[in-house]
């Protein structure tokens, strides 16, 4: 059964909790609605679709170890459907279980026991990479609807990747880390980026964010191109630099 915090404003953002301990679902919604966000929570993730299509969340808090189907499962079937920034919480500590959600399409990863602030401040950071795939590119006059470099094009409006290769196309959708990475990559073509440019460009700053985890990122930005059908040296790691964006 899910629970619906206490209401806030219709404009407070809208966070979905997942996690089958009911004392933590419960500390969580508490104090998220201290910082006025709506909530609604489950102890896990069987209903998620309907959830998600009747109370439309801005950001899913999904907990690995659930009861049935796991986080990773639930992740998988989410991003079938649907874009929505998730960040994954447990308490394995392992880097593999980390690495294995951010490949999957996670936002952002945070390992339990946490502080809520550093929670919050994560929510707030994903938020603001989702709220810039919305948002930034429609602001900017000089960007059209779509951004291409050869048979790659980022779709601005519809927030997916398009790929043309032997006469067809082919389209996915992407999580906002993912556009906001494709679009810092093909906006800037054959320029070297350092990873720390990257990654405080995606994090703005956040020193808990590892090296290894843009390793991560750059990895599942390649598997999409070479699903689509594109080549997926389209994004060239500079030895000693960082990466950059080829025009093959």
């Amino acid at each position: 059964m899910s629970t619906l915090s206490q209401p806030q404003p219709r404009s407070a953002e809208k966070i979905l909790i997942v996690e089958d301990t009911a004392r933590v679902r419960v500390r969580l919604e508490d104090f998220l609605a201290s910082h006025n966000f709506l909530t609604r929570s489950l102890p896990d993730g069987q209903q998620i679709g309907r959830i998600i299509d009747d109370f439309q969340p801005d950001l899913l808090l999904l907990d690995v170890l659930l009861p049935g189907p796991d986080g990773f499962e639930v992740l998988r079937d989410v991003r079938t459907t649907s874009s929505l920034p998730v960040i994954m919480l447990t308490a394995c500590s392992g880097k593999d279980d980390r690495i294995k959600g951010l490949d999957q399409g996670a936002d952002d990863y945070l390992g339990k026991p946490f502080h809520f602030t550093e929670l919050l401040a994560r929510i707030r950071a994903v938020l603001r990479r989702s709220k810039f795939k919305r948002e930034e590119p429609k602001s900017n006059s000089s960007v059209e609807e779509f951004l291409k470099t050869g048979p790659v094009s980022l779709d601005i409006s519809r927030h997916k990747l398009v790929v043309t290769a032997g006469g067809q196309e082919k389209v996915k959708g992407l999580s906002s880390l993912e556009f906001k990475l494709f679009f810092f990559f093909m906006s800037q073509p054959e320029t070297i980026l350092s990873r720390d440019k990257i990654l405080w460009h995606l994090f703005e700053g956040q020193a808990s964010v590892e090296n290894r985890s843009l390793t991560v990122y750059v990895n599942r930005l390649r598997k999409i191109l070479e699903e689509l059908g594109a080549n997926p040296g389209t994004i060239g790691t500079v030895w000693g630099s960082g990466y950059k964006w080829r025009l093959l």
